[in-house]
C-alpha cells in the first residue's frame, strides 16, 4: 500500500470515526479510550484485524499481473468494506436490533481467516471486499453490544475505528513485506496459528 493509498484508508477511518461529536466531559473522554482499546484486548478481534490486512495484501487473480497502484486500491476497498460493516454492526447492537450467533459468527471468521490465509487463497476486489464485510459485521455487532455504560456511542465507535484502520493498516504493511521478500510461508504460518486459535477458542 502506498503512501496515497495509507493516506485514504487513514481519511476513511477518520470520516467515519464521529471525533467532533466528542464533547469534554469524562464520560466520552473514557467512552473514546475504551473504543480504542476494545480491538486490542480481544485475542479474536486482534487477529482478525491483522489477517484481514495481510489477505488484503495478497495478490488476487484479477490483479497478478497487474501493477502496485492497483494491489493497493484492492487494499483500500477490502479495508474500507470491513470498516464500513463494523460500524453498521456496531450501530445495529446500539439500536438494540439482536442479531442471533454473534459469538459463533466471530469465531467463524477467525477461523476462516486463518485457513484463507494459510491456503493463500486469492480474490477479486469484489470477493475480498464482501469477505472482509461479512468477518467484519459480527465484530461490529460485538463491539456495539459491549458499550460501556454511559459511554457515548459515537465516541466509542470512533475509539475502536481508529484502532481497527491501524490494524488493518499494520496486516497490510507486513503482507506487503513479506511478499517483497518472497517470503510468503510467513504468512502460511500466521495463517496456521490464526485458525488454530479460532478452533481452540470454539472449543
Amino acid at each position: 500500500m502506498n503512501k496515497r493509498n495509507q493516506l485514504r484508508l487513514l481519511t476513511l477511518g477518520a470520516a467515519l470515526a464521529p471525533l467532533s461529536a466528542m464533547a469534554h466531559t469524562g464520560h466520552q473522554v473514557s467512552g473514546f479510550f475504551q473504543g480504542v482499546m476494545h480491538p486490542l484486548l480481544g485475542a479474536d478481534h486482534l487477529l482478525v484485524m491483522l489477517a484481514v490486512g495481510l489477505l488484503a495484501a495478497g495478490r488476487s487473480r484479477v490483479s497478478h499481473q497487474a501493477k502496485a497502484g492497483l494491489l493497493g486500491k484492492q487494499s483500500i476497498v477490502i479495508a474500507a468494506a470491513f470498516l464500513l460493516a463494523m460500524v453498521a454492526g456496531a450501530l445495529l447492537a446500539v439500536a438494540g436490533v439482536a442479531v442471533p450467533f454473534v459469538e459463533q459468527g466471530i469465531l467463524v471468521s477467525v477461523m476462516a481467516a486463518g485457513v484463507l490465509l494459510a491456503l493463500a487463497v486469492r480474490f477479486s476486489r469484489i470477493a475480498g471486499a464482501l469477505m472482509a464485510a461479512s468477518f467484519a459485521l459480527f465484530h461490529g455487532l460485538a463491539h456495539g453490544a459491549e458499550l460501556p455504560l454511559a459511554a457515548s456511542p459515537l465516541t466509542y465507535i470512533a475509539g475502536f475505528l481508529i484502532t481497527t484502520t491501524a490494524l488493518l493498516m499494520a496486516g497490510t504493511k507486513l503482507g506487503q513485506l513479506a511478499d517483497s521478500y518472497s517470503m510468503g510461508l510467513i504468512s502460511r504460518i500466521a495463517g496456521v496459528a490464526v485458525a488454530a486459535f479460532g478452533v481452540f477458542a470454539a472449543v
